[in-house]
């Protein structure tokens, strides 16, 4: 049975010395959490200018107290004008005590995911969607936020996404071929299909390789029709997918992650 101050306060004022059944933490209401407003951050803006461009939202906060335990995460955003080509993904880092770790995603409206550590922060990192044309932020606006409390979010329905840029695969050739190594904490992979007829889908593989070259699996890519989620062999390092059909075929791959 707990027992709260109040009740402890009281016990002494009656001279009973008996030590407490429970050790009771107080967590802090005031100090640099609540000040600072370290909980939780948001920003709008114009996309950057250039690719690889770093935005804080949710700078380090290094000041969480007592020792590690589970915080969740909460990204949210609102695109006021889409750019032409530009978009941003998260970038979270986290740790505890000497030990620090990071990754990135998608930054969705609404993700949501849990953590173990004392410090994070949440940056947006800038990029071009579509590689076949070159990074544009032309009259792009975007909103970004995210926050962090303490707790599980208990949600494992709509796992994060690391989604790579739209690559155009040429006719079987030189070009007919596209690498994508593993991403950090992937555990299962899908590839969109801008063109899914049925000839195509015969006519484009999907390869997962490890060291020397090895092939693990190999799949056409009417496996992953409509985004359908294949794990990834232990010891994979990349996804190689390879255009057999006839004319350019443009595939978007997606990762997911096990966090």
């Amino acid at each position: 049975m707990g027992i709260t101050v109040e009740d402890y306060m009281r016990a002494v004022q009656r001279g009973v010395r008996a030590g407490m059944s429970k050790i009771l933490m107080l967590e802090p209401q005031t100090g640099p959490w609540v000040n600072q407003n370290l909980w939780g951050d948001q920003h709008t803006q114009p996309l950057p200018a250039a690719p690889g461009a770093i935005v804080q939202v949710l700078p380090k906060n290094s000041g969480m107290y007592g020792p590690p335990a589970v915080h969740s995460v909460q990204l949210a955003r609102g695109d006021e004008t889409p750019a032409a080509n530009s978009d941003v993904r998260a970038r979270v880092a986290y740790g505890c005590g000497g030990a620090r770790n990071s990754f990135d995603c998608d930054w969705l409206h609404g993700a949501q995911f849990s953590l173990v550590c004392n410090e994070l922060s949440v940056n947006a990192i800038s990029y071009a969607p579509d590689t076949g044309t070159p990074y544009d932020p032309s009259g792009g606006n975007v909103f970004l936020a995210a926050s962090v409390a303490k707790g599980s979010v208990n949600s494992n329905g709509a796992p994060l996404t690391y989604t790579e840029p739209s690559v155009t695969l040429a006719d079987a050739g030189p070009t007919s071929i596209a690498e994508f190594p593993v991403r950090d904490f992937v555990r299962e992979f899908t590839v969109h299909l801008s063109q899914n007829n049925d000839a195509t889908l015969k006519n484009i593989t999907v390869s997962f390789i490890g060291g020397g070259s090895t092939s693990y699996a190999n799949y056409d890519i009417s496996v992953f029709a409509g985004g359908r989620r294949v794990p990834i062999p232990g010891m994979t390092v990349l996804v190689r997918i390879r255009n057999l059909a006839v004319g350019n075929k443009t595939v978007t791959p997606q990762w997911f992650l096990g966090l």
